[in-house]
């Protein structure tokens, strides 16, 4: 197939999510020309067409550690209506919760994609790499009608969420057998806050532990992980096929809708179009199910019914980049602080079986926060190629807490960073740290302890 257009630019940055997208803005605004390449037809991934929502967390148990970017991005949203701002978690899962509007949120990143000068490529994948030496030269993309676009950029960064444009390089990478479950998350209207709200309080012992002893509702926002022995009798019966032991669902910005992260599809891997397929299926399928389980059977949602539906499932955990260096669980419980560090991450480590339907939980050691290094970003096979996001270099433990929406915007901000200045140095990013170092602080960026913003005390109510 001949390569129809061709472009140039500093930096080419695969993938539009949250992080690909923090990564191409932050490119543009060190001085770099920037196209952002996007499978779908809008910029956020798993925010807006998987709906995840809420995002979590910002924060540690004494303050704020994602700033930048992301922060930045919050505040436009809850300026405009779309988001509610920092939340306490009323789960108790995690410090924060920050809930926005996915239609919201897609518009705004594509309104800083225009302000900032990024060229966006809607409806384009990767389909084949051309490498020169152990350095990246340019990279074929094609749309849904096969034509074809091939981009030259002095830095790559891949942020597909799936490692494709590492993989394809050749960088060592890895995927373990057991990953995480996919989920295809769905929103429900009408639900009745109140009435969830006096079952807790009823029976507080079929709700995750850690939630708030006045119950789920706080300042007119809801959380809940539980109904544990409404699961557990309708799994034993028959009539509940979803493999998950508590119902998870989240209030969004808008009144009685809530939005349902509960539905599990085991046994597949999102680096497979073929298993994507047949995981999109069975989503729908317990999706049904389990929406018809809620209104029968759970307090609160006798009136509750089905809206909306994800356009595209959410894939927890694929690929994983094997880069200079892998942080581990161990990093996380020690706190590590590293010199080359770039971000900062929060989340509990939290996996969802693949193998049944429990969950496991280990809240981060000690301050309850660590840094994430500009290694993990780095690999040692392609010069000019850093990958952000999900797929950086983790363990598959230590991905469970990493693999978050705000710990992969900081990491993609810091990306961002380091692709504009080494594209402008011509320099490895390892070698001109300090730099990205500062240039993250000057955007605002959390980094080291000092930066941290101290605002517990004022997480909003609504």
């Amino acid at each position: 197939m001949s390569v129809g257009h061709k472009m140039k630019v500093d930096v080419l940055v695969l993938g539009g999510g949250l992080s690909g997208a923090a990564a191409a803005f932050e490119a543009a605004r060190n001085g770099a020309t920037v196209a952002l390449a996007e499978r779908s037809f809008m910029l956020g991934g798993a925010a807006t067409l998987s709906l995840v929502n809420p995002w979590q967390t910002f924060h540690s148990p004494s303050g704020r550690v994602i700033g930048g970017f992301a922060q930045e991005l919050t505040e436009k949203l809850r300026a405009r209506g779309h988001s509610l701002g920092h939340l306490p978690d009323p789960v108790g899962f995690a410090t924060s919760v920050t809930p926005i509007d996915p239609d919201g949120l897609r518009s705004a990143l594509d309104e800083e994609a225009k302000e900032r000068g990024v060229a966006v490529l809607y409806g384009h994948r990767l389909r084949d790499a051309e490498i020169v030496e152990n350095r990246l030269r340019s990279v074929t993309l094609e749309d849904e009608h096969l034509g074809t676009i091939c981009v030259r950029a002095s830095v790559f960064i891949d942020a597909t969420g799936n490692g494709d444009l590492s993989n394809m390089a050749g960088c060592r990478m890895e995927i373990d057998s057991d990953c995480q479950p996919m989920t295809l998350i769905f929103t429900m209207d009408a639900v009745d806050f109140e009435a969830v709200a006096a079952y807790h309080r009823e029976r507080p012992e079929e709700f995750y532990e850690g939630a708030a002893k006045d119950g789920p509702l706080r300042g007119g926002y809801i959380g809940v992980s539980g109904f544990f022995e409404h699961v557990r009798r309708a799994r034993e019966s028959g009539r509940l096929m979803v493999p998950r032991d508590r119902v998870l669902f989240f209030g969004n910005t808008r009144p009685g809708q809530v939005v349902v992260n509960a539905t599990r599809v085991t046994g597949k891997h999102g680096a497979s179009g073929t298993e994507l397929s047949e995981a999109m299926r069975e989503g729908l399928a317990q999706t049904k199910n389990l929406a018809d389980f809620m209104t029968s059977e759970l307090p609160g949602f006798a009136r509750a019914r089905v809206v909306r539906i994800a356009d595209q499932i959410g894939v927890r955990e694929t690929r994983r980049l094997i880069g200079r260096y892998v942080m581990d669980e161990n990093d996380i419980h020690a706190n590590a602080n590293f010199d080359d560090a770039i971000a900062k991450g929060a989340f509990p480590l939290d996996i969802h079986s693949g193998a049944d339907a429990s969950l496991s939980y280990e809240k981060v050691s000690g301050n309850g926060r660590y840094d994430i290094p500009l290694r993990c970003l780095l690999n040692s096979e392609v010069e000019n190629l850093l990958t952000v996001g999900k797929c950086m270099s983790v363990t598959h433990k230590g991905f469970s807490s990493t693999r978050v929406m705000p710990t992969c915007m900081a990491v993609g901000q810091a990306g961002g960073a380091a692709a504009a200045l080494s594209a402008k140095m011509k320099r490895d990013p390892e070698e001109i740290y300090p730099l990205i170092r500062d240039a993250l602080r000057f955007a605002g960026a959390i980094i080291s302890e000092e930066d941290i913003v101290n605002d517990i005390d004022a997480l909003a109510l609504g």
